[in-house]
């Protein structure tokens, strides 16, 4: 394990925090999850330990803050709470690595998993106003059946991962020097611009007009 964080300092602190987790923990989590919620096709919950590196997952810290607490605690029956949280973790983890998996090119064949395509299709679509409706006939599925199954593939809804994917198509337009925030906005599908900018900041922490001078070098944040 190598860790820098070279903009720490004296009066800019920082915490790290390293937690192992027992190869038969997540074997086990695994198995029960195999057994009990069956991924759809023929594929299977698996842990990657080549892809665990993921930027801005609030969950996943959330979790992490909650187990520390917990351990860090004298509340009865800690140690139940915390195997609990823990086995929380693995499971956000792992659909957070199938999310990459299906959404970032891991896949060669489009047709390995039933929502490869609607991951795909949100994607070519992305400055479109992407309905459920359309993505659950895609999928032949109700919409009941497509919500229930995206949310345990994945762990967001549908609705978050096509913000999530907007707001990332939004980074990748507010690069280019010069372009306005309300062009920015439409062209991500948004309609209501000032909503665009509540979202943004909720997801990244910053305005798009901070996030755009952050990018040219003419912010700097503390």
């Amino acid at each position: 394990m190598n860790i820098d964080f070279p903009e720490a300092s004296v009066n800019n602190p920082t915490q790290c925090i390293a937690l192992a987790i027992d190869h038969q923990k997540i074997e086990n989590t695994l198995s029960f999850l195999n057994d009990k919620y069956p991924r759809m096709g023929d594929t299977y919950w698996k842990f990657n330990k080549n892809n665990y590196h993921f930027q801005n997952s609030l969950e996943i810290a959330s979790l992490l803050n909650k187990i520390i607490s917990v351990c860090s605690s004298n509340m009865p029956l800690k140690d139940i709470i915390a195997d609990l949280s823990l086995q929380e973790l693995i499971v956000n983890i792992v659909q957070l690595q199938n999310k990459l998996e299906l959404t970032e090119g891991e896949h060669k064949n489009s047709n390995a998993h039933p929502l490869s395509y609607i991951t795909g299709f949100i994607k070519a679509n992305i400055t479109e106003d992407i309905k459920l409706g359309i993505l659950s006939e895609k999928a032949c599925m109700s919409k009941t059946t497509f919500y229930r199954s995206f949310k345990k593939e994945f762990g967001i809804s549908p609705l978050e991962y096509i913000l999530s994917e907007k707001i990332k198509h939004a980074k990748e337009l507010l690069m280019l020097s010069n372009v306005a925030i309300k062009s920015v906005a439409f062209d991500c599908g948004f309609n209501d611009v000032n909503y665009f900018v509540r979202l943004f900041k909720k997801m990244e922490g910053i305005t798009p007009h901070q996030y755009q001078l952050l990018v040219q070098g003419k912010l700097a944040i503390h």
